[in-house]
């Protein structure tokens, strides 16, 4: 019998590539040429129609069911065009719109971003300032205008030490909480500020103020016990991204990833990550995926 897992994602890898050259190819086309606009609107549409295909395609296989960004690359991003730092991050934000669009599009349940790091408080005070007011108006515009949240029912969930925050940004992530906690689509953690030490020793003083209160018996502690303490909760990590090039986990989602996540690092800045990024991921996780669920019962 055919591996049928493995047909789907080397068909939808064929059609990813060749989507990518007619986008590739024709994104320096002169914009003097009488035939470019007619031209660049056949290749959109081609484009488009391509990429619903993928996602029928890659839809007949194993979807992951809770996906994490570390996304890297907007200061970069922005330096690299002659641009002040806070125009990396507007893009990045418009970027994660997007990737939440595809996310949202293949059926992807759960999705993870790593927005702010208690350690980026280190950064020079405008810069943190910037990223301060952007998060405030963001959550607000994502709760409120969005149209996955609209349209879809995406749920926003702001995990971290809140304790560290503005009182204006406390707000807008409540409000932003408040505003979908009915909702019953993909699943949005927003990590910002976090850090996965300060997740873990969190969970630490959780279990201990339950033993205390008399909640949890000390012949309960284990590693469930920890885990259920955690602040983002399941499912199981599937994928982690990191964008930008840099090969590290910057203390991010560490307990989850341990659990045989599936790691990619990718070499392109957070607001130049593609669709054909995202699938490439997920083929190659679709082709990994027995591999990973062997290794998984092995860990038990």
């Amino acid at each position: 019998m055919p591996d049928l897992q493995s047909e789907y994602a080397w068909t939808a890898l064929l059609i990813a590539a060749i989507a990518y050259v007619l986008v590739a190819g024709t994104r320096k086309a002169a914009p003097k040429l009488p035939f470019h606009s007619p031209c660049k609107q056949a290749v959109d549409a081609t484009s488009k129609s391509l990429r619903q295909l993928l996602v029928r395609i890659i839809r007949q296989g194993r979807i992951p069911q809770h996906i994490a960004f570390i996304m890297d690359g907007n200061r970069r991003y922005a330096r690299k065009r002659q641009r002040i730092a806070s125009s990396g991050h507007v893009s990045g934000f418009y970027r994660l719109a997007k990737v939440l669009e595809w996310c949202n599009d293949l059926g992807i349940g759960n999705v993870s971003v790593f927005a702010f790091a208690i350690n980026n408080f280190n950064r020079t005070p405008e810069e943190v300032q910037t990223l301060m007011e952007l998060a405030e108006s963001k959550l607000r515009e994502l709760a409120e205008k969005s149209d996955l949240v609209q349209r879809h029912g995406v749920r926003i969930c702001v995990i971290g030490n809140r304790s560290l925050l503005s009182q204006g940004v406390q707000e807008a992530a409540e409000f932003a909480e408040q505003k979908t906690m009915h909702n019953r689509g993909m699943r949005l953690n927003i990590c910002f500020p976090y850090s996965a030490t300060d997740e873990i020793s969190s969970a630490i003083r959780k279990v201990v103020e339950d033993v205390d209160a008399g909640k949890l018996q000390h012949a309960e502690i284990d590693e469930k016990a920890l885990e259920s303490r955690l602040q983002i909760p399941g499912p199981d990590l599937d994928i982690l991204v990191r964008t930008s090039g840099q090969i590290r986990f910057s203390n991010y989602m560490l307990w989850q990833s341990v659990k045989m996540a599936y790691i990619r690092f990718v070499d392109v800045f957070w607001p130049d990550f593609s669709f054909f990024h995202m699938v490439c991921i997920l083929i190659s996780w679709q082709l990994a995926y027995n591999d990973i669920q062997r290794r998984k019962q092995l860990r038990k």
